[in-house]
């Protein structure tokens, strides 16, 4: 009997239960990534929701993972497929509990069919289950943060280290390299190495003034660590104990509460994807809340490729296109006026950022634009002024020449 390790968005070594114990036993151990077909074929909202920027991020976190278990003497093998076409169900299965609604049916799919041993662990979200005091999850988040802030602490985590080796990974499907765009604010690598590189570097300095510097468009304006959370090459675990320990040595300030509250936003979104399920996708949203969206497919396209003509909205959609990244102050405005002025049916903006965003993460980005939209966790209709937004953050131009 082997044991196996089912990596979903956990790509680590650092702070995985998972990993902590299948080492208890003395059985042979294999690592297995699974990649749905659905990924990688258009779907309904016309893109394909594991784009070129995604993928090549994925690729370099993969390698990344796979060099540490390499050294561990674990292989680590990429799939695309289901789980139980590969995987033989009478050895023992050890997995992190993923948050999104497809996510978890094949999870659930898996775990019916399985006829050896298995085990599910935490890890994705900053608390577990049993932390968080609310039998049904608070619509606002002031309510959420206010009971969680001071009273809720993670779980302490086991630390492990990663090595600094790689190990190729080959994706059964054709892949096509690509270069960064020297222009973008997020020149980093994927991976736990790199993620740990990064959350040190910024714990080191730009932290200090984060609150004054995050609706910014530079590298270091802000963290730039969603999207090793996103796909868990870096636990919330480790992001708020490092955190802590930088408070413990330079004090606290606003920013690093900021930080701090910028985490439980996170959570926030994830707690409320598990509790509704799929109704996160519905185009009235979790509100149900009935509105005549349109799908104008010109209307659509030109805000995708950036030639809305409104030149703050445009400049972000070219960034994204260009680099797989857009800022927060950035994702709110386009996404505010995808929906607001252009009343297109939020879920093809949604569904077009899951495709490009290499920080993609399900429950936030899906939370933002129900968010945005008017139809998820917020209960004022709020609708952005784009020549203020321009003015109040980029007043000079520069972000719009960048990318104009």
């Amino acid at each position: 009997m082997k044991t196996i390790i089912w990596y979903q968005n956990d790509l680590r070594v650092d702070d995985h239960l998972p990993l902590e114990e299948a080492l208890r036993y003395d059985d042979p151990i294999e690592g297995h990534f699974f990649i749905s077909p659905k990924q990688l074929v258009e779907n309904r909202f016309g893109v394909i929701p594991l784009g070129n920027e995604r993928l090549h991020f994925l690729k370099e976190s993969l390698e990344d993972v796979a060099g540490s278990l390499d050294a561990l003497g674990i292989p680590f093998f990429v799939h695309v497929g289901h789980p139980l076409e590969t995987l033989d169900p009478n050895d023992r299965l050890l997995f992190q509990r993923a948050v999104g609604y497809n996510e978890r049916r094949r999870e659930e799919e898996v775990m019916k069919k399985w006829k050896g041993e298995y085990e599910t662990f935490g890890g994705f979200t900053l608390f577990e289950e049993d932390d968080i005091p609310f039998e049904k999850m608070p619509f606002l988040f002031t309510e959420f943060r206010k009971a969680v802030e001071y009273d809720v602490r993670p779980r302490e985590l086991v630390s492990r280290k990663a090595t600094a080796a790689t190990r190729d990974v080959t994706f059964p499907f054709p892949f096509q390299e690509i270069e960064k765009d020297p222009r973008t604010a997020f020149p980093f690598k994927g991976g736990e190495l790199a993620a740990k590189r990064r959350l040190n570097d910024y714990l080191s300095v730009p932290i200090r003034t984060y609150k004054e510097t995050r609706n910014g468009f530079g590298v270091d304006d802000s963290t730039k660590l969603s999207a090793y959370l996103a796909n868990g090459s870096l636990s919330p675990r480790r992001v708020f104990f490092e955190l802590e320990a930088h408070e413990r040595t330079h004090g606290v300030n606003e920013s690093t509460y900021w930080l701090y509250f910028e985490l439980l936003w996170r959570e926030f979104f994830q707690w409320v994807a598990l509790e509704q399920g799929k109704r996160l996708f519905r185009t009235q949203g979790i509100r149900s809340k009935r509105k005549d969206w349109r799908v104008d497919a010109d209307v659509i396209e030109k805000w995708r490729r950036g030639e809305t003509g409104i030149d703050f909205v445009d400049a972000f959609m070219r960034e994204l296109n260009a680099t797989g990244w857009m800022s927060n102050r950035g994702r709110q405005i386009v996404a505010n006026y995808f929906a607001k002025e252009l009343e297109q049916d939020w879920r093809y903006g949604a569904a077009y950022f899951e495709s490009k965003l290499i920080d993609y993460d399900v429950a936030s980005n899906y939370g933002n634009w129900a968010y945005q939209a008017g139809v998820g966790n917020d209960s004022r209709n709020r609708r952005f002024n784009i020549e203020r937004q321009q003015f109040t953050y980029d007043p000079d131009g520069a972000f719009r020449n960048r990318w104009l």
